[in-house]
This record gives structure tokens, C-alpha cells and sequence, in this order.
């Protein structure tokens, strides 16, 4: 979750990168500040984390859709209080949801986590975790079996446990098209970050080494309110140093000539009626190895 230092609504935040898809108060947060790390996780100690406690609002990333194989999800999980259960992140998916996930109270105070493909009954696995510990939740769907697994991590590991924390069989044969944050009853308060989703279990312990860079926003398409006469463009870049001569982002908007060697928000001057096309390249060693627009 790396959408700046403003803490706000994620769907707002993100410039549309996560959409509303059900309810609408007790929007979830984007905060700004801490990450939530785990020693040799891809995605640890980037950027904030998304907080929610609610009962309305549920938002979802989407991904292009998956039809066959084994869809893995993951994401860094810290629960300060929990209730009697209900799941709270899970694949959206053609036709309802699967691989829900959820917490409860264990009787003593402490969580169990638990897991359905496509019912809201889960089952929970019998190991008691702390609150306010932060874990690696690491779950997949297969799609021809129905089978969804659940594993809960204290510490990386390179190869899949042969025993998940909890396991579930449900709907077959559906397509997964997105990773969601659920609201409800019953639901922990949960802070959530590093989400990554992937067909492996090495994709989710791994980073690629390719360098690549990602408009964070605005979202592409996006549209603004009369009288707006300047837009940031904030991008990211992921496996490089742009400290080193020759590496470096370049932007060009329309026609005009290149900006080279620019650094995050660029600010693009705009009027009102009109539409800009903006192209941001990633060079290493003076040669482009990235585009987005």
C-alpha cells in the first residue's frame, strides 16, 4: 500500500486502483504510516497499511481474470480485537466469492483463523495466535477441486507447508478476477498490508528483479472537476536504483517533448474540456525497459 502520505478513504487514496463494490460507510482507511513488515516478505515495510473495523464498506482490487489452475493470495495481517467470527478478505470471483478468510476469538483471548471456499461458514484451524502480532496469511483457491487452504506465518518460508492452518471445499469452476476487504458483523479490527496475489507459492515468497515502473495514479481514464488546471502524476519504480547515471523516469504528455529525468508527483497543467495522454518510461543504462500510460 503505497499511495503517498495522505491518509484517507483507500478507494480515494488509490485514485480508483481499489472501487467500492458493496456499502458505503465506515469507509476502509489507507494510513499513511507504519507498514507492516515481515523479515524477507516482497511485500514488507512498503509504503502504509489499509485499516477497518466496520459493518458497510467492501472494496476490491481486480486482476485479470484466472480460469484454471491454483489462484495464491497473501497479505501481512495485524488483529487488535475480534469477536465471534466472520471473514473479512477474500477472491472475488465470477458468480460470488471464494477463499474466504476470517478470524475469531478463541475463548481465551487469543484468534484462530479460518477459511471457506464459498460459504460464510468457515473452518477454523485449532492454533491460537496473539492480537496486535503482525502474521502472513497465505491462501490459495484451486479451481477445479474447490479446494481453498489457509496458512498462517509467523516467518517467511520458501516452500508451501505440506499441512495448511485450515482447508475448505466448495464451488468449482469459477474464474477469479479479484482480491477484496469485507466489512460485517463480527468482523476483526484488522490492519492489512503487502497483498500480492499470484499462481505459485514461490511468485508470493519472490520478487522479480525486472525493473519496472507503475502509475500509481491517477487511474487510467480518470476524469476532473471543472476548474482543476494542474493534475499530479505519482509513479513508482520497483528493482532499480535511480541513483546510478543513465537510470532515470522520463515522462511525455501528448505531443510535447520529453521531460527526462523527472522524480514523483509530476505535475501535468491541464483545462478544462481537454484530455492528455501521458506516457512514463523507465530507462536503465540509457535504455527503456519499462513503459506505462
Amino acid at each position: 500500500f503505497d499511495y503517498g502520505m495522505t491518509n484517507g478513504d483507500l478507494t480515494a487514496v488509490s485514485g480508483g486502483a481499489w472501487v467500492q463494490h458493496s456499502g458505503s460507510a465506515d469507509p476502509v482507511q489507507y494510513v499513511a504510516t507504519p507498514s507492516l513488515t515481515m523479515a524477507g516478505y516482497p511485500s514488507s515495510g512498503i509504503g502504509g497499511h489499509a485499516a477497518y473495523s466496520g459493518s458497510s464498506q467492501d472494496v476490491n482490487r481486480a486482476f485479470p481474470a484466472v480460469s484454471s489452475g491454483t489462484v495464491y493470495g497473501s497479505a501481512l495481517v495485524n488483529i487488535s480485537a475480534v469477536g465471534s467470527g466472520n471473514y473479512f478478505l477474500h477472491f472475488n470471483a465470477t458468480g460470488g466469492f471464494r477463499t474466504r478468510i476470517g478470524a475469531r476469538d478463541d475463548g481465551s483471548g487469543g484468534v484462530q483463523f479460518g477459511v471457506g471456499t464459498s460459504s460464510s461458514t468457515l473452518t477454523y484451524g485449532a492454533t491460537s495466535y496473539s492480537l496486535n502480532t503482525t502474521y502472513l496469511l497465505v491462501f490459495s483457491y484451486e479451481i477445479t477441486t474447490g479446494v481453498s487452504n489457509l496458512h498462517v506465518l509467523s516467518a517467511v518460508t520458501p516452500t508451501e507447508p505440506a499441512m495448511p492452518e485450515a482447508t475448505n471445499t466448495g464451488s468449482t469452476g469459477t474464474s477469479i478476477t479479484a482480491i477484496a476487504f469485507r466489512q460485517s458483523s463480527n468482523i476483526p479490527s484488522v490492519l492489512i498490508d503487502g497483498v500480492r496475489v499470484a499462481d505459485s507459492w514461490t511468485q508470493i515468497m519472490n520478487n522479480s528483479s525486472v525493473p519496472s515502473v507503475t502509475i500509481v495514479t491517477p487511474a487510467d481514464g480518470a476524469t476532473f472537476d471543472p476548474g482543476t488546471n494542474s493534475v499530479d502524476v505519482n509513479f513508482t519504480t520497483q528493482n532499480i536504483d535511480l541513483m546510478v547515471a543513465g537510470n532515470q523516469v522520463n515522462v511525455t504528455v501528448d505531443a510535447n517533448p520529453t521531460d527526462a529525468d523527472v522524480t514523483s508527483p509530476y505535475t501535468v497543467p491541464t483545462m478544462d474540456g481537454a484530455t492528455y495522454n501521458v506516457t512514463v518510461e523507465l530507462l536503465e543504462n540509457n535504455m527503456v525497459v519499462d513503459t506505462k500510460m
